[in-house]
């Protein structure tokens, strides 16, 4: 039978598949090694590339950058050597070089570029450009899922739902269980934006007690019950059996429940399947305390010298506001601090060639941060009108709990004494000291542990209960205003 080879190679190329799959149908057609790998290391699975197909992905993997450079740059054109040089540029720090390789890649029909290109803006917080770029990919399962999550974190629900849609109904190929769950997980968060609570428990509900689920899709399947209101639900149907992938889907509860102790036992229980709570397990442990040290003081040794005087350190934003204390840490080090901003275009030189590369979020393991003074002044409180909403059935704040607190409260008159703000609210106006009540969005580590407090001590943090919700956060937060107004709370009379 005839078969186009080039519409075949362009629509297997744009297309997510098992790696068992890929490798059958790369053998059957004779597609080069190199050019699977390319398209695995786009997803960031270097050490498969590697297994795959050798050669410069070896080298990269080893850390050998610049024969890796070398050996992408001595065959221009060869399949995969365009993913090869971008991801080895950005190995080596060069990230605006290594992101314009990719956007190059991309502009050519390249579909590893356009996979990496992804990838990479998403990992570095420029969530509308990851998801303007994901919507020229759209059969491709990880692109789609990538671009839905920056579509989410860009407030854009409905693109995010177009991107995802295909494979909800079945139009469009998902290539394994695991990406499977990752759908299940990112249509959640969809429907709880759009506050479809009803759709979004039936559709889990159907999910978690189907006796035919793979294992490998309970750590996602979880998060999703979580999101839906089931948390108790999964606790228990993952009770009894102590298989690494039910650990991991009990750690994910853990982890959005803020359970710091459960969530560290489990951690260590789950072996090589925990590896991606590790980050969130430390938020939620607060590790380190850096409380007492000096702001800018570094960590260990090998952060000393990092941040030694000589030494060119590049920091690149991921979130607007949330690690603006270290990176202010950063900047009084005696090395020359960059911060690059790729949502706003604060870009270094494609050329320059920094000593290390980091992004925010990696600093609290390496600098105390700069704690941020109370600020003073102003009249009252003022409540915002939009505290926690979206995040899922039972975990968003009761409108009547604003009506409350307004009541209670002595109202501002003009510039307030204290706001009680949502979490992004709150690290916007952080900067300046202002007095706040912080209402917390559930399943989010940074928030459910001790350092905003610990580095704001003008932020009062209120937490929903993993057992009783916002049951009685209205007057939690009506006795955390009053004390950072300086007046005392008094209970109301039954």
């Amino acid at each position: 039978m005839y078969v186009d080879r080039l519409l075949a190679e362009s629509s297997r190329a744009r297309t997510a598949r098992d790696h068992g799959v890929g490798t059958v149908l790369d053998a059957w057609s004779g597609v080069p090694p190199d050019r699977r790998a390319a398209e695995i290391a786009a997803l960031g699975d270097v050490a498969r590339a590697a297994s795959r197909a050798g050669g410069g992905w070896s080298k990269l993997l080893a850390g050998e950058i610049p024969q890796a450079l070398e050996i992408a740059r001595g065959t221009p054109g060869a399949p995969g050597m365009g993913l090869l040089e971008a991801e080895s540029l950005i190995a080596a720090g060069a990230l605006v070089a290594g992101l314009q390789r990719l956007e190059d890649l991309h502009r050519r029909g390249v579909a590893e570029g356009t996979i990496g290109l992804v990838r990479r803006r998403h990992q570095l917080g420029e969530h509308v450009g990851a998801m303007r770029v994901a919507q020229t990919m759209p059969w491709h399962a990880h692109v789609a899922l990538t671009g839905a999550r920056s579509a989410i974190a860009a407030g854009q629900p409905g693109i995010a739902l177009r991107l995802v849609e295909p494979y909800l109904q079945g139009f469009a190929p998902l290539p394994e269980p695991a990406v499977a769950a990752a759908l299940v997980v990112t249509a959640a968060s969809i429907l709880a934006d759009f506050g479809e609570e009803e759709q979004l428990r039936q559709f889990v509900e159907a999910i978690l007690h189907a006796g035919d689920l793979q294992e490998d899709m309970l750590p996602g399947i979880a998060r999703a019950a979580w999101t839906a209101g089931l948390a108790r639900d999964a606790w228990r149907l993952l009770e009894g059996d102590a298989s690494p992938w039910r650990i991991a889907a009990r750690l994910e509860l853990a982890v959005l429940a803020g359970d710091a102790g459960r969530a560290a036992q489990l951690l260590q229980q789950a072996g090589p399947l925990g590896t991606p709570s590790q980050a969130a397990v430390d938020l939620l442990q607060g590790v380190p305390d850096t409380t007492s040290r000096p702001a800018g003081e570094t960590l260990t040794e090998s952060a000393g010298e990092v941040f030694a005087a000589g030494r060119t350190v590049h920091v690149w934003r991921t979130h607007p506001h949330r690690w603006q204390p270290w990176i202010e840490a950063a900047l009084r080090t005696p090395a020359e601090v960059v911060v690059c901003d790729l949502a706003s275009g604060a870009l270094p030189a494609p050329d320059a060639l920094p000593s290390a590369v980091m992004d925010d979020g990696a600093l609290i393991r390496e600098l105390a941060p700069v704690r941020v003074p109370s600020g003073t002044g102003g009249v009252g409180v003022a409540v915002s009108g939009d505290l926690c909403t979206g995040v899922g059935v039972g975990h968003d704040w009761p409108q009547e709990g604003t009506a409350a607190l307004r009541g209670a409260l002595p109202a501002a008159s003009g510039e307030p004494a204290v706001r009680i703000v949502g979490a992004d609210e709150a690290l916007a106006g952080a900067a300046g000291g202002g007095r706040a009540v912080v209402i917390a969005p559930p399943g989010d580590p940074f928030w459910a542990g001790p350092l905003p407090e610990r580095v704001w001590p003008a932020m009062r943090v209120i937490r929903a209960s993993p057992h009783a919700g916002w049951q009685d956060a209205p007057a939690r937060a009506e006795a955390a205003a009053r004390e950072l107004l300086g007046e005392p709370h008094v209970p109301a009379s039954g």
